[in-house]
């Protein structure tokens, strides 16, 4: 398995939205009324600036897995932290661990910079919570529609019914 992240360019924007797009409607989280038009055409206005630099310390990435490009990793990356800002995978590409290993990846540059891998998941992924608590991640906080999680250096994995 050879996993390849590249920088995102521009022309990567439409595929970046339909990875995003399509991993959200097999995971059945869109509300039943969302405009997929209108919400293509935001994420898609948002994807350029995002390229442009229009974030700082933001580094959005296309995964590239065997040569073909399956899926996203967004990370923001300061003296203090790491954040894994979003990652999606087009479905026929989940659950093969390619997630997993990137964020073991950004979980070992954590340590080796000795900062936190903060990590906000939304409340109605109940996969993705259950992947980061895996991988040694703790709720540290929530808001209305995120749990906030947190990957500390030196940190032991999850406790018992986490």
């Amino acid at each position: 398995m050879t996993i390849h992240l590249r920088p995102a360019t521009l022309e990567d924007v439409a595929f970046l939205a339909d990875v995003v797009i399509s991993a959200t409607l097999a995971q059945g989280r869109f509300s039943p009324d969302v405009d997929l038009a209108e919400f293509r055409a935001g994420y898609e206005e948002w994807t350029r600036e995002t390229v442009l630099g229009a974030i700082p310390d933001c580094a959005l990435s296309v995964i590239e897995y065997d040569g073909s490009p399956v899926g996203r990793l967004r990370v923001v990356r300061t003296q203090t932290s790491i954040t894994l800002a979003g990652i999606q995978l087009l479905p026929a590409y989940q659950n093969q661990r390619i997630g997993s290993t990137l964020i073991e990846q950004l979980k070992r540059e954590a340590e080796l910079k000795q900062v936190p891998l903060r990590i906000s998941v939304e409340k109605d992924n109940p996969r993705a919570q259950r992947l980061y608590q895996s991988l040694g991640c703790r709720i540290i906080g929530e808001d209305e529609k995120e749990y906030h999680m947190e990957y500390r250096p030196g940190m032991p994995g999850p406790l018992a019914g986490q």
